[in-house]
């Protein structure tokens, strides 16, 4: 009577274990069948990846491989949850990504972070698009802890070059043709996204017509904004915008030191070549 409740009982449990199991793999199937789920990227759970290098487009020194097994199984979770879509993000790459077995390259794609374009990847390779969170982004400055994003930064930064031409804008407007120059802005290349830029652009010809980002196109411009950054911490944010006008041969200098205050920004322009004394 005993040997009977006892494979009752192991029946009982081995029937609920399949109706779980079976259930899991039913709302699997459910979700990638309704887009909301994808499977391109299920060799990466199965700890067949030993790294995955990823490289900032614009700052060829920001390279870094993520080898913690908890950290490339987030990256997994964010890429089987984007959507398969039917083409790819018109904006510049952000970020390519090397997803390696041994020394060995398995699968290489790039990333536009933040892209919000309808029904169209930020992330990507030849074959295939997906339109995956921004928290990928996330993800990856979480596993660098030696990057200390500065706050607020697609604000302050594209604010100072803005109010730098606001300033400039009259003179600005003489048939000069603008480029702003942020090619060499070492410290802030890693931070400087193609879904910001495209939204400064749009700012930028709300203030100043037919001005353009330098793209090794220096010689092309009348007049060039160049912007280099002199440091921040989590209250402070300073950088140097100087303008070369090369019809009549001007160089000016803008010191502009930007302090935080409770929720806010506080952005003060020196005047032309007048460093401030505590910079």
């Amino acid at each position: 009577m005993k040997n009977n409740k006892f494979s009752i009982i192991i029946l009982t449990a081995l029937l609920t274990l399949s109706m779980m199991l079976s259930g899991c793999t039913f709302i699997n199937n459910l979700e990638v069948k309704m887009n909301l789920k994808n499977e391109q990227f299920e060799y990466i759970k199965q700890n067949k990846i030993d790294k995955i290098v990823i490289q900032n487009v614009r700052d060829s020194g920001f390279r870094f491989m993520v080898t913690n097994s908890n950290a490339i199984d987030d990256i997994y979770k964010l890429l089987s949850e984007g959507s398969e879509v039917s083409k790819k993000s018109s904006l510049d790459p952000d970020y390519i990504f090397e997803v390696c077995i041994g020394d060995e390259v398995k699968e290489k794609y790039q990333y536009v972070v933040g892209a919000s374009e309808r029904d169209t990847g930020n992330f990507y390779n030849e074959y295939k698009a997906f339109s995956v969170s921004k928290n990928l982004e996330n993800t990856i400055m979480q596993n660098l802890s030696v990057i200390r994003k500065p706050r607020d930064f697609q604000y302050i930064y594209y604010q100072s070059i803005l109010k730098v031409i606001e300033r400039k804008k009259d003179v600005l407007y003489n048939d000069n043709k603008v480029g702003i120059d942020i090619g060499t802005d070492s410290d802030c290349l890693k931070y400087i996204f193609s879904a910001d830029l495209e939204e400064f652009k749009k700012n930028l010809n709300k203030t100043l017509p037919n001005v353009h980002m330098v793209n090794n196109n220096y010689g092309d411009f009348d007049t060039v904004i160049k912007v280099k950054n002199r440091g921040y911490n989590s209250t402070t944010f300073k950088t140097l915008i100087t303008v070369e006008n090369k019809k009549d041969k001007s160089f000016e200098s803008y010191y502009i030191v930007a302090e935080y205050n409770y929720k806010d920004w506080d952005i003060k322009v020196s005047e032309p070549d007048k460093m401030p004394q505590d910079w």
